[in-house]
């Protein structure tokens, strides 16, 4: 251990000293070009804008695809906690916003080339998202509800990599690693005249660090644009996933987890803990873009659809879903002398079939590591059959206007209308139907300060809001269907300031934020020792706060340092819950599941004829797993702070992509991820140790 945190040290300052150095040479240092923001639902110069941003390119170069943390931990302000589970996913935090999702993205707004991946309901499911095929990403951090309705925490806008150049482009990669992991992937690009396209397909296999960790998905995504004008496009989506198994392994306690991180327990196994998911997503996106003038309109307008089938055996239940999704989405553009007006409405809808049975395990001495696990596992009793359904709607406006050659203003709102219903299939008199209505207007007002070409503060204040989802208002403590009437949608009051300064070769800015959240939603378990069920209920009052840095630089051509720290001081302002049969107040108490510090450091560097190198370092602050902060001193209810270095060689020379990469290169023994409020202490699910990955690909093309 000491040699690892010598050696971090040495790394950090190595960085640290390439981001500070300057050149002797005269030749002038490497600009840094203007980034591109589009989340915003019209293009803007992300330096401008009134809010904190982030742009994330070379998304899948040299990496895996299997995390978002591979690509987003120079994101301040955004915790990934990669969970080492396929079946489960990465859960995100914005801000502490996040932190509660038992499975899948909550308090973001996630986009797929316009295309939503996050459900009317507020859920996201990434199954779609081919990390191997994306180009960029981009993150508003911060309320986001004037704009998107269900994004407290901010968006997420992830874009597939740009068309061929020339005529028609092949590379197919193989990636292989420890832990059984293989991944095959091509893509295919292509241009015309007036015709681009762009269609990606992968298989994927991995055991897993853990024991039952097993898992097999495989996708294929497209898009097909065509110029019908000079000034306008049509662009066709496609997004298929098929994963025939993605096992569980679940979470543990605190002394499992560090002396066999790689179990699980038998009872986990024996009810055959695994999911399997077909989706299929589809989108037609019009665009008209005109060419920039004094007085000009853009408009676009997407129309998209989704099925989801899901499969999904859990300790005590199972769970079968069978989802249908779409929505229309307009936004259109005016700009004049010094005015920008965007405007546009969003209208989603969500239909659930769910049906759900006792879950009888599997025949005694059976144990299987495929998809034989869906024929084998033992229905029980039923327990839920029943169709949910969620409409919503969201007309929203915003004005950006200029006021004198340095300030500009910008304000704007959004009114989304949402409502919940359940029709129960299950009982003879239907006593789970039932409607829920929610609603609420967002507003939001930000100024942008142009202190200099190359410098800007600015403030923002804004609020927003997150519903439940249907599966937290559908799980129910007592066991009931329909939706559960005490629990309501969790509002939010964003305020920050953030200073922004480009100065050729160096890219800084610092935030500070404070969050007034009431009602928050949290997760919790009941004391069964036979489930695993996480159910949810609101909070009084949580206040979340803190500061977020970064810092990039690149002195010349090839190399690129990167910084990026933040604090989070995230409390609980008003809770009380009731324990041992009586009350007790936890104002004061950290919100669990995210960490007060977390601080990224990053050095890559190319040189000709293609060779490059990346070194990242990650050190993650120790955080709370409960909401009670112990019992003290508790050592077990929190989860350890940690550090990891990640190192990545490779070459990209004409026709040929190799790379070799290291993951956790000292060999760090860490939780990844923790489950908040679980019961019987099991909040805990480790990380993978050193692992190793060969990746080898090629160009056809081009």
């Amino acid at each position: 251990m000491v040699f690892f945190n010598n050696a971090m040290k040495k790394c950090l300052v190595l960085i640290l000293l390439a981001a500070t150095a300057r050149a002797d040479d005269p030749a002038p240092r490497y600009q840094m070009p203007p980034t591109e923001v589009t989340a915003t639902r019209a293009p803007r110069e992300g330096f401008d804008l009134p809010l904190a941003t982030a742009v994330i390119a070379d998304v899948g170069r040299a990496r895996p695809g299997l995390s978002l943390a591979e690509s987003l931990r120079p994101v301040p302000g955004l915790f990934v906690a990669n969970r080492h589970n396929l079946s489960q996913g990465d859960r995100l935090s914005m801000r502490g916003l996040g932190a509660r999702a038992a499975f899948g993205v909550r308090g973001l707004k996630v986009l797929l080339d316009g295309i939503p991946l996050t459900m009317p309901d507020g859920q996201s499911q990434l199954n779609n998202l081919n990390l191997g095929a994306t180009g960029r990403l981009e993150v508003l951090r911060g309320p986001s509800s004037s704009l998107y309705g269900n994004a407290g925490g901010g968006v997420l806008a992830a874009h597939t990599q740009a068309p061929a150049a020339a005529a028609w482009r092949v590379e197919p990669r193989l990636i292989a690693g420890s832990n059984g992991l293989f991944r095959a992937q091509t893509s295919l690009a292509g241009r015309t005249d007036n015709t681009h396209l762009f269609a990606s397909l992968y298989d994927l296999r991995s055991e897993g660090y853990r024991d039952h960790a097993d898992a097999r998905a495989r996708s294929l995504n497209a898009r097909v644009g065509r110029a019908l004008t000079a000034h306008t496009e049509l662009t066709l989506l496609l997004h298929l996933y098929d994963a025939p198994y993605l096992f569980n392994p679940s979470s543990l306690d605190a002394e499992t987890a560090r002396d066999r991180p790689r179990s699980v327990r038998g009872f986990v196994v024996g009810q055959g803990a695994a999911k399997q998911v077909r989706q299929g997503q589809a989108g037609i996106r019009l665009e008209y873009r005109p060419l920039p003038a004094l007085h000009h309109r853009a408009s676009s307008l997407v129309l998209y659809g989704v099925g989801r089938a899901l499969k999904n055996p859990i300790p005590g239940r199972i769970v079968e879903l069978d989802r249908r999704a779409g929505g229309v989405r307009t936004e259109h553009e005016f700009a004049w002398a010094g005015t920008r007006l965007i405007t546009g409405l969003d209208f989603d809808f969500q239909r659930d079939d769910r049906r759900e049975f006792a879950n009888e395990g599997l025949p005694e001495g059976v144990r299987v590591a495929d998809e034989r696990v869906f024929e084998l596992v033992q229905y029980g009793a039923a327990q839920v059959q029943q169709e949910e359904q969620v409409w919503s709607l969201g007309p929203f406006v915003s004005l950006e206007r200029d006021l004198g050659t340095a300030l500009t203003a910008t304000i704007g709102g959004r009114y989304d209308r949402y409502r919940f219903a359940v029709d129960d299939f299950f009982t003879a008199d239907s006593q789970g139907s039932g409607v829920r209505a929610m609603s609420q207007f967002s507003p939001m007002v930000g100024v942008v300060y142009r202190w200099g070409p190359r410098v800007r503060w600015y403030a923002h204040v804004a609020t927003a809001f997150q519903t439940p989802t249907t599966s937290e208002l559908g799980n129910r403590p007592s066991g009931e269907g329909g939706f559960n009437p005490a629990l309501g949608p969790e509002r939010i009051l964003g305020l920050e300031t953030g200073w922004r300064q480009r100065v050729r070769w160096v890219d800084l800015e610092w935030v500070l934020y404070q969050l007034q959240v009431a009602d928050a939603l949290i997760p919790f378990q009941v004391e069964r020792e036979d489930s695993e069920e996480i159910y949810f209920r609101n909070a009084g009052r949580a206040r979340n706060r803190g500061l977020e840095l970064s810092l990039a630089t690149t002195p010349w051509a090839g190399l690129r340092t990167t910084l990026a720290y933040t604090f989070g001081d995230y409390v609980f302002a008003d809770y009380e819950v009731e324990a041992s049969g009586e009350r007790i107040q936890l104002a004061g108490n950290q919100v669990p599941g995210v960490p007060r510090h977390r601080l990224f450091a990053a050095l890559s560097y190319e040189m000709p004829p293609g060779l490059f190198t990346e070194v990242e370092l990650e050190r993650v602050g120790r955080y709370w797993a409960n909401d009670f902060n112990g019992p003290p001193p508790g050592s077990a209810f929190f989860n350890r702070a940690y550090s990891r270095v990640d190192v990545r060689l490779g070459i990209d020379y004409r026709a040929a992509r190799v790379f070799v990469a290291v993951d956790n290169l000292f060999d760090a023994q860490y939780n990844g991820s923790v489950v908040p409020n679980a019961f019987g202490g099991r909040f805990f699910e480790p990380a993978p140790g050193r692992t190793w990955r060969l990746g080898i690909g090629g160009r056809i093309g081009d």
